[in-house]
Protein backbone atom coordinates (compact mmCIF):
# COMPACT_ATOMS: atom_id res chain seq x y z
CA UNK A 1 0.00 0.00 0.00
CA UNK A 2 0.85 3.77 -0.30
CA UNK A 3 1.42 6.08 2.03
CA UNK A 4 -1.31 8.27 0.94
CA UNK A 5 -3.34 5.54 0.76
CA UNK A 6 -2.56 4.36 4.08
CA UNK A 7 -3.23 7.58 5.25
CA UNK A 8 -6.96 7.84 3.85
CA UNK A 9 -7.54 4.47 5.32
CA UNK A 10 -6.24 6.04 8.83
CA UNK A 11 -8.29 8.90 8.57
CA UNK A 12 -11.63 6.98 7.91
CA UNK A 13 -11.08 4.59 10.35
CA UNK A 14 -11.07 7.23 12.82
CA UNK A 15 -14.00 9.14 10.92
CA UNK A 16 -15.62 5.73 11.14
CA UNK A 17 -15.13 5.37 15.10
CA UNK A 18 -15.91 8.75 16.20
CA UNK A 19 -18.71 8.31 14.46
CA UNK A 20 -20.03 5.38 16.08
CA UNK A 21 -18.82 7.10 19.42
CA UNK A 22 -21.06 10.03 18.47
CA UNK A 23 -24.14 6.88 17.83
CA UNK A 24 -23.10 5.08 21.49
CA UNK A 25 -23.24 8.28 23.31
CA UNK A 26 -26.61 9.48 21.88
CA UNK A 27 -28.03 6.14 22.56
CA UNK A 28 -26.78 6.60 26.35
CA UNK A 29 -28.60 9.44 26.71
CA UNK A 30 -31.06 8.14 25.27
CA UNK A 31 -31.10 5.28 27.80
CA UNK A 32 -30.31 7.74 30.90
CA UNK A 33 -33.58 9.73 30.01
CA UNK A 34 -35.70 6.82 29.71
CA UNK A 35 -34.12 5.11 33.16
CA UNK A 36 -34.49 8.78 34.86
CA UNK A 37 -38.60 8.69 33.68
CA UNK A 38 -38.91 4.95 34.57
CA UNK A 39 -37.41 5.94 38.39
CA UNK A 40 -39.68 8.55 38.83
CA UNK A 41 -42.90 7.03 37.99
CA UNK A 42 -41.52 4.29 40.26
CA UNK A 43 -41.52 6.95 43.04
CA UNK A 44 -44.57 8.44 42.14
CA UNK A 45 -46.57 4.98 42.55
CA UNK A 46 -44.35 4.25 45.85
CA UNK A 47 -45.29 7.33 47.17
CA UNK A 48 -49.21 6.79 45.90
CA UNK A 49 -49.06 2.99 47.41
CA UNK A 50 -48.31 4.64 50.72
CA UNK A 51 -51.03 6.94 50.70
CA UNK A 52 -53.92 4.72 50.24
CA UNK A 53 -55.73 3.41 52.81
CA UNK A 54 -55.11 -0.32 54.10
CA UNK A 55 -57.95 -2.50 53.81
CA UNK A 56 -60.47 -2.25 57.34
CA UNK A 57 -61.03 -4.93 59.38
CA UNK A 58 -64.60 -4.87 57.95
CA UNK A 59 -63.27 -5.98 54.58
CA UNK A 60 -60.79 -8.35 55.92
CA UNK A 61 -64.42 -9.69 57.74
CA UNK A 62 -66.07 -10.08 54.79
CA UNK A 63 -63.57 -11.17 52.43
CA UNK A 64 -63.52 -14.44 55.20
CA UNK A 65 -67.20 -15.19 55.33
CA UNK A 66 -67.29 -14.96 51.29
CA UNK A 67 -64.44 -17.40 51.04
CA UNK A 68 -66.01 -19.66 54.12
CA UNK A 69 -69.50 -19.37 52.52
CA UNK A 70 -67.80 -20.42 48.89
CA UNK A 71 -66.50 -23.44 50.56
CA UNK A 72 -69.80 -24.22 52.30
CA UNK A 73 -71.45 -24.09 48.86
CA UNK A 74 -68.87 -26.13 47.19
CA UNK A 75 -68.69 -29.05 49.68
CA UNK A 76 -72.26 -28.97 49.58
CA UNK A 77 -72.69 -29.69 46.18
CA UNK A 78 -70.23 -32.62 46.19
CA UNK A 79 -72.02 -34.14 49.10
CA UNK A 80 -75.06 -33.42 47.00
CA UNK A 81 -73.50 -35.17 43.83
CA UNK A 82 -72.17 -38.21 45.61
CA UNK A 83 -75.51 -38.54 47.60
CA UNK A 84 -77.17 -38.48 43.77
CA UNK A 85 -74.78 -40.93 41.99
CA UNK A 86 -74.66 -43.51 45.02
CA UNK A 87 -76.56 -46.59 44.53
CA UNK A 88 -77.63 -46.45 47.86
CA UNK A 89 -78.55 -42.78 48.17
CA UNK A 90 -76.17 -42.02 51.15
CA UNK A 91 -73.63 -39.40 51.95
CA UNK A 92 -70.01 -40.52 51.53
CA UNK A 93 -68.09 -41.18 55.00
CA UNK A 94 -65.02 -39.30 55.80
CA UNK A 95 -62.68 -41.35 54.18
CA UNK A 96 -64.41 -41.00 50.92
CA UNK A 97 -64.94 -37.43 50.82
CA UNK A 98 -62.17 -35.18 49.11
CA UNK A 99 -63.01 -31.61 49.58
CA UNK A 100 -62.95 -29.18 46.99
CA UNK A 101 -60.42 -26.87 46.02
CA UNK A 102 -62.44 -24.08 48.00
CA UNK A 103 -62.07 -25.46 51.28
CA UNK A 104 -58.35 -26.30 50.76
CA UNK A 105 -57.39 -23.35 53.11
CA UNK A 106 -60.52 -23.40 55.23
CA UNK A 107 -61.50 -25.42 58.39
CA UNK A 108 -64.01 -27.53 57.93
CA UNK A 109 -65.24 -29.03 61.02
CA UNK A 110 -67.78 -31.92 61.08
CA UNK A 111 -70.71 -31.34 63.68
CA UNK A 112 -72.63 -34.91 61.99
CA UNK A 113 -71.83 -37.08 58.91
CA UNK A 114 -73.45 -40.35 58.58
CA UNK A 115 -74.98 -42.05 55.76
CA UNK A 116 -78.06 -40.05 55.44
CA UNK A 117 -77.17 -36.27 57.35
CA UNK A 118 -74.09 -33.97 57.27
CA UNK A 119 -73.80 -30.72 59.24
CA UNK A 120 -70.75 -29.01 59.02
CA UNK A 121 -69.50 -25.45 59.89
CA UNK A 122 -66.70 -23.52 58.65
CA UNK A 123 -64.60 -21.27 61.12
CA UNK A 124 -61.82 -18.91 61.21
CA UNK A 125 -58.35 -18.85 62.88
CA UNK A 126 -60.11 -18.05 66.45
CA UNK A 127 -62.54 -20.21 66.21
CA UNK A 128 -65.56 -17.76 65.27
CA UNK A 129 -67.91 -19.78 62.62
CA UNK A 130 -67.94 -17.90 59.46
CA UNK A 131 -70.41 -20.45 57.97
CA UNK A 132 -72.88 -23.29 58.18
CA UNK A 133 -74.53 -25.95 55.99
CA UNK A 134 -76.92 -29.43 57.03
CA UNK A 135 -78.40 -31.83 54.82
CA UNK A 136 -82.14 -31.02 53.67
Amino acid sequence: MTRPALLLMLLLASLFTSCQDQQARAQNEALARRVAALEAQVRKLQNRAQTLPTASPNARAVTLRAAAQNCANDLTRTLETYRESSIDRRYPAAAELVLPDACMEQRVNWVALDAQSYTFTITGNGGQELARASSP
